[in-house]
């Protein structure tokens, strides 16, 4: 894994699990948090209900007081009078008062009249609460409350109901009055769904958040990674073309060196061997053997000084410098044309002025380098070479009718030829262009837009490769 990747990381995955944790932690206590407030609402809301029930049999009993005062134990016709008013008295959509005495029988049930006179001590609701017994409880006690599922009458529904009972201790009875809270359970219900969508809500956006972040952090880090990459790649083709530079001048010293001092030396020797050669040819002692000698050391000296003079030329040919590019360019054809036996067609017209070196030098090593392709690959009949100006460019074009080859399979072979060759024009701010099919032969275009007298590059161009150089 690249060390990048492995920073990336690095710095990715605390932040996802610190982003998770405290995610987790929000999460958990907000719903922590959200179950207290749904009970204290619940609370609230009973705590309400509870009031106004005490509030509604206080109203009740001070509608009776008047009679049940001034009545004794066996006032039978003050009892039926404060029956009655019970039964007449009702408040909201379902609210009424029922009486029992001190053994369960019911005395007053307005809405289920078929209840009265019968015993309901023992009788028990879905949940198996002896609902009676609690209330006569909860009323002999001084007054309490008691939750218990009843039929709502405008329903017809078994409800959950919560009811508050008093004790009237002179006739043992127990008066009470209910109010159904299905209405609350509903408003808990429609608050524990709207807490729960806050929750989620808020754990989306967070989650968002942290894709937002997760993408910024990319985007930032391809950003930096991609800076750092171009001004590498900068740096890496400044000094890839400061290494070619010197390389050209070391090339030039060099070819300097043995041309003006190898060369010359053995040239020198050549000159005492030609000398020693005459003198000894007009002894007349002088045995055959000895003169077939000097003229074999004359004959290795001569070869030598072709060779050097070969090597200095290839290093850095003396015309370029001495006589400029086009006279440079046409010894090298002459050169290729004479050993390879490939006829050149050219057309070299530039403008009067001199070119920058180092334009020239790569123009120079572009048209040496394809003619060694075509050398070695092409399998060419024909070559065009054309260099020419057109007013502000310098456009030159490397031709042959060779075989051709497919770019897509050049492209995995990266020639270290080609790659110098693309680096040198690139870096100049050329544009170098090939145009290849099989059988179809090959074409090299180089492109310098420039001022002939200043011969400074005006613009950055792009590169293709002949991928066909090894």
């Amino acid at each position: 894994m690249p060390l990048k990747v492995k920073l990336f990381l690095l710095a990715l995955i605390p932040l996802l699990c610190v982003t998770a944790s405290i995610s987790w932690i929000f999460v958990h206590q907000t719903k922590s948090l959200g179950q207290k407030e749904i009970e204290t609402f619940r609370a609230k809301l009973l705590e309400s209900r509870e009031h106004a029930l005490q509030d509604n049999l206080q109203l009740a009993m001070a509608a009776i007081n008047h009679v049940y005062d001034k009545a004794d134990v066996t006032d039978d016709a003050a009892k039926r009078q404060v029956k009655t008013i019970l039964n007449n008295l009702r408040y909201g959509e379902d609210g009424y008062f029922f009486v029992y005495d001190k053994d369960g029988v019911n005395l007053v049930h307005p809405t289920q009249p078929e209840l009265i006179g019968k015993n309901l001590i023992n009788l028990q609701d879905n949940n198996g609460n002896y609902l009676i017994q609690a209330l006569l409880f909860e009323a002999q006690t001084g007054g309490g409350f008691h939750q218990y599922l009843w039929q709502q009458p405008s329903s017809g529904k078994m409800e959950e109901k919560l009811s508050y009972a008093t004790w009237l201790g002179k006739w043992e009875w127990m008066v009470g009055t209910g109010l159904y809270i299905d209405d609350i359970e509903r408003e808990v219900v429609e608050l524990t769904k709207s807490i729960n969508q806050n929750i989620e809500a808020t754990f989306f956006s967070v989650v968002a958040l942290l894709a937002v972040t997760v993408a910024v952090i990319i985007v930032l880090t391809l950003a930096i990674n991609l800076h750092e990459h171009k001004l590498a790649d900068k740096s890496l083709k400044e000094l890839v073309h400061r290494t070619v530079l010197f390389q050209e001048d070391e090339k030039k010293h060099l070819a300097r060196e043995l041309h003006d001092g190898i060369n010359q030396l053995l040239v020198s020797s050549k000159c005492h061997l030609d000398i020693l050669s005459h003198k000894m040819g007009q002894k007349p002692e002088m045995d055959g053997g000895t003169l077939s000698q000097i003229n074999k050391a004359e004959l290795s000296l001569q070869t030598a000084i072709l060779e050097v003079r070969r090597i200095s030329h290839n290093l850095r040919p003396s015309a370029l410098d001495d006589l400029g590019l086009e006279a440079a360019l046409n010894s090298l054809l002459d050169d290729f044309s004479e050993h390879s036996q490939l006829p050149i067609h050219r057309d070299i017209q530039l403008r009067t002025g001199s070119i920058d070196s180092e334009i020239s030098t790569t123009l120079y090593r572009v048209v040496q380098e394809s003619l060694t392709n075509i050398e070695k690959h092409a399998y060419a009949s024909n070559v065009d070479i054309r260099l020419q100006s057109l007013k502000n460019t310098i456009q030159l074009i490397v031709r042959d009718d060779g075989v051709g080859f497919q770019l897509n399979d050049i492209v995995k072979k990266k020639g270290i030829g080609l790659r110098n060759m693309r680096e040198r024009v690139e870096f100049i701010g050329g544009d170098f262009d090939i145009n290849s099919e099989r059988g179809g032969g090959t074409e090299i275009t180089v492109l310098l837009e420039m001022d002939m007298k200043s011969a400074k590059i005006l613009h950055h161009g792009q590169i293709s490769v002949n991928e066909k150089e090894v």
